[in-house]
């Protein structure tokens, strides 16, 4: 690893905003500088000055970046000019003004209360994306237009989503019919499009997507893989493989849950096992699918991990994997580049562990876990890992691995971090709960992850009531549950109109608001829990195809440089 280490520069604290410096305290007694010194210059580094202009100069744009409007307000002349376009820059204007405009006729034109937020996601079925649109994800009719957007998914307005998922370059998405649609240069090239429907299937009910591939899972235990992008693949001239699982899967033994990383994938089975599987000639350089260093994987493959655990869930980084078992523990094996298998201090040997292991770091007393804690929930970014930890009656958040944009969610920007760190805004927390007139614990419902930033929907009690009967128990002011994000904001994929990192968990404002809306009317993003609809109310819909009434739930999906809500059908 290449490494310069010439000067030493005050240390900035993201937090507290102070700088800290790297000055020593003198040792020797005044006296000793007081006398002259005949005969040699003070001479001052060029490179201490440049370091120091461009130290001052950065911490100047990011104030002036981050409060532009209101230094603007007094110093006039700082602000942008107004000038009157070139003739040869007005067709470009024009077209960046029509872009705009038929954007904001896809979302709401105000910013929408607590209230309004639930009603408006409940009625509005669809894809919408907030983040870089440079490989068309979130408008593929103008792909790479402009970054830190707001947009509907065009094509998919008026569709329930099942799931959706989100590569570099592609994206796909199957509705409630099993219609799966996929869009993005990397699948369509760099012309004009709209989300492609490439294959129709009832019995899907998930979609994973790596770098090259989407990858699907029905009812039926199937696992198939599809091209997701125009480049050369596994799949030689094939449309679609099929998975096969060895060993077999075993009498009434099902998939439940998948997950992906850039080239393999995990699946966990009802019985508690986990097959894990390369989807090209990379899918296993770094030991991510768990066998070992002497078992040879054959690319396309399910191969069930050798263990006597029993697993709930897997969650697949770039080229790491984490699995959780049924008693809470937490084990991972691949990549640790960046410390997110926990193993301490970063050392080379450790830099690829393919043994799948215990975290070492993750309990404070190493590989042992403490009798009244144990893991709910794992999630996994690039090179970042996050699980959900209760002991006692507290619930935790705890994060390690690459943590530059914030994503550890502590307040600081940590290049790597083998020791896991608890997330204090989502730790530790507690609400009155007047049902029961008592506190009670807060946790979290859902934690979805990018590849460097996460979203989290907090378990806040919502005062929404489920109700089939169509009674006006819902009267009153509604909310629903909070939504938090963090991390990598370059793009605007935690909040568009703003381009600095999150390195603390904030709440975002809501994602259906208009492009041309004021961005410092800020009314914190809810997310719509579960409710009965009259489908004759969801938004160009084909309520011929539904029933009568719909129970349905916002959900929401990350990527890179991209985050995404979308209206879900509870069955």
């Amino acid at each position: 690893m290449f490494r310069a280490a010439i000067l030493r520069l005050p240390k900035f604290n993201v937090r507290s905003g102070r700088i800290r410096s790297y000055t020593k305290r003198r040792t020797q007694s005044p006296s000793q500088y007081d006398g002259e010194i005949v005969g040699v210059e003070p001479v001052v580094s060029p490179l201490a000055v440049g370091a120091s202009v461009v130290f001052v100069g950065g911490l100047f744009y990011y104030m002036y970046s981050e409060h532009r409007q209101a230094i603007a307000s007094f110093l006039p002349f700082l602000g942008s000019p107004a000038s009157e376009p070139s003739a040869s820059s007005k067709p470009e204007q024009d077209a960046r003004d029509k872009i705009r405009k038929q954007r904001a006729q896809m979302v709401p034109k105000s910013e929408l209360t607590a209230a309004e937020q639930l009603k408006w996601a409940w009625t509005h079925p669809g894809l919408y994306v907030i983040g870089s649109n440079e490989f068309g994800l979130a408008d593929p009719q103008h792909p790479g237009s402009v970054s830190g957007i707001k947009c509907a998914v065009p094509g998919l307005e008026g569709k329930l989503i099942r799931s959706a998922a989100f590569s570099k370059t592609h994206a796909a998405a199957v509705d409630s019919s099993g219609a799966l649609f996929q869009w993005g240069t990397g699948f369509a090239g760099n012309a004009p499009h709209t989300p492609t429907c490439t294959l129709k299937d009832a019995s899907i009910c998930e979609v994973a997507a790596t770098d090259n591939f989407v990858v699907l899972r029905d009812n039926k235990s199937r696992i198939r893989v599809l091209s997701g992008s125009n480049a050369p693949n596994q799949l030689g001239s094939n449309t679609e493989v099929t998975l096969s699982f060895e060993p077999r899967l075993g009498w009434r033994e099902s998939v439940v849950s998948m997950s992906a990383g850039r080239s393999h994938i995990a699946v966990t089975t009802n019985s508690g096992h986990v097959y894990t599987a390369a989807l090209d000639k990379d899918g296993n350089s770094r030991g991510q699918l768990g066998h070992g260093s002497s078992t040879v994987v054959q690319p396309l493959q399910l191969h069930r991990i050798q263990s006597d655990l029993r697993f709930t869930s897997t969650a697949c980084g770039d080229e790491h994997t984490l699995l959780l078992t049924n008693d809470g523990d937490v084990l991972g094996c691949g990549a640790n580049d960046f410390g997110q298998l926990a193993t301490g201090a970063y050392s080379s040997g450790k830099a690829t562990m393919r043994e799948l292991a215990p975290l070492p770091r993750l309990w404070k007393n190493g590989f042992l876990r403490p009798q009244d804690a144990y893991a709910v929930g794992i999630a996994a970014g690039a090179a970042t890992s996050y699980a959900q930890i209760v002991q006692g009656e507290a619930r935790r958040v705890l994060a390690w691995g690459r943590g530059i944009d914030g994503q550890l969610g502590t307040g600081t920007l940590t290049h790597m971090q083998g020791v896991p760190v608890v997330i204090p805004e989502l730790s530790d927390r507690e609400e009155f709960d007047e049902a029961l007139q008592a506190r009670r614990p807060l946790g979290l419902r859902s934690l979805i992850t990018g590849a460097n930033h996460a979203l989290a929907v907090c378990d806040n009690r919502s005062n929404v009531v489920l109700d089939k009967s169509g009674a006006s128990v819902n009267a009153s002011p509604l909310f629903g549950h909070d939504v938090v994000v963090w991390g990598s904001n370059a793009f605007g994929q935690c909040e568009p109109g703003r381009r600095h990192r999150f390195a603390e968990p904030a709440h975002p404002p809501s994602l259906f608001t208009s492009t041309s809306g004021n961005l410092d009317n800020k009314l914190p993003l809810q997310a719509a829990p579960p409710q009965w609809i009259e489908s004759a109310q969801l938004r160009d819909a084909d309520s011929s195809s539904l029933p009568k009434k719909v129970l349905v739930e916002q959900m929401f999906v990350a990527g890179p440089d991209v985050t995404a809500a979308f209206l879900r059908s509870c069955k």
